[in-house]
């Protein structure tokens, strides 16, 4: 113990600092070598689901390991690939009836000028007309094929960790590190809940899409269900993501309100009754943390940040937990403030 306190403070101070340094470089390497970690880090969940899947098929039908193996890389890559073609396929159909979209879109704000004339608002309708014929409102959907080349390459990165993973696997020994083990196991049973909430959202959002016909229905339910994987706010974009081109295609008629309370419907009963009977306590993360991390990542990463914050931050609370010094910070993480 310290008897002399401008040391004791010294010194303090001096470790604050040095954290504060230390935080700033880690977070400068993360931004300057996102290109190849964010690729890893996928691999590395989509790992833990497929080596969970690789040991049921070896135990539940006998495969032997190669086999097991190859399937769970076979099946991967399908998904991948059908994904991505599915993803082009539907852009494509939309972009064919673009025209008429903003036909409609033009329609509808017409009839909303004449509605406000009425109530002695009056608005310049040629001149909202001129905007929106001139609006490039769906250019960025013909160079969705640059994005599409940067997709293919980081997907074809992420099948090729996944590949030495799961074959190198072989030769690894058992882990015996408990803390590296409480972690694999969280995040495995975290990933199979949300893949199986996500699976369960994406096919009843198809159901309600495809049963009022609307446009990229398909797509929207594609998106139902990988954006359930980002906390808190990726419900609220999944809902509201459609609303454009139901607007464009029902206007602001009963369809349109109807369509949206049925998706908003969805993900509650799925993400605030279903899912948390089989998650149980989840990640130990309490949510002001939850929507701490998502900011933090988010500005990182990006979207993918938004994708991986749940995982990563459970995993480093779970390495903190284990460290006698950095204890604190993990009960302060899961919302229990240290003694």
């Amino acid at each position: 113990m310290f008897t002399d306190k401008p040391t004791f403070y010294y010194l303090k101070t001096s470790a604050i600092c040095l954290t504060i340094i230390a935080a700033g470089v880690v977070t400068a390497f993360l931004v300057y070598t996102k290109s190849l970690l964010i690729p890893f880090v996928i691999s590395i969940l989509l790992y833990t689901i497929l080596a969970q899947m690789t040991l049921y098929m070896k135990h539940k039908f006998s495969f032997p390991s190669w086999l097991a193996m190859t399937i769970s890389i076979l099946l991967c890559i399908t998904l991948f690939a059908g994904v991505i073609l599915f993803t082009v396929n539907s852009v494509g159909t939309f972009l064919k009836g673009a025209e008429v979209y903003r036909q409609n879109l033009i329609d509808t704000t017409n009839d909303i000028a004449l509605r406000l004339q009425q109530h002695g608002i009056t608005l310049n309708q040629n001149f909202l007309e001129t905007y929106l014929r001139e609006l490039p409102l769906f250019n960025w959907l013909r160079n969705f094929g640059g994005q599409l080349f940067g997709i293919v390459s980081d997907t074809t990165l992420i099948i090729l960790f996944m590949v030495f993973f799961l074959f190198g696997s072989k030769k690894t020994p058992p882990i015996t590190n408990p803390a590296i083990k409480e972690m694999l196991a969280n995040v495995s049973v975290y990933l199979s809940v949300k893949l199986m909430a996500s699976l369960a959202t994406g096919l009843v959002a198809a159901a309600i899409l495809f049963g009022f016909q609307v446009k990229l229905a398909a797509l929207f339910a594609l998106f139902m269900f990988l954006l359930n994987f980002i906390p808190s706010v990726g419900s609220i974009i999944a809902v509201l993501l459609p609303a454009p081109v139901l607007f464009l295609q029902f206007g602001l008629g009963p369809q349109f309100f109807i369509v949206i309370g049925l998706l908003a419907a969805t993900e509650f009963i799925i993400g605030n009754l279903i899912e948390p009977r089989f998650l149980g306590e989840g990640m130990d993360l309490h949510p002001a943390t939850v929507v701490a991390c998502l900011i933090f990542w988010t500005l990182v990463w990006g979207v993918p940040g938004a994708f991986l914050s749940v995982p990563i931050t459970a995993s480093i609370k779970i390495v903190l937990s284990k460290i006698k010094h950095t204890r604190p910070v993990a009960e302060f993480l899961a919302g229990r403030l240290p003694h």
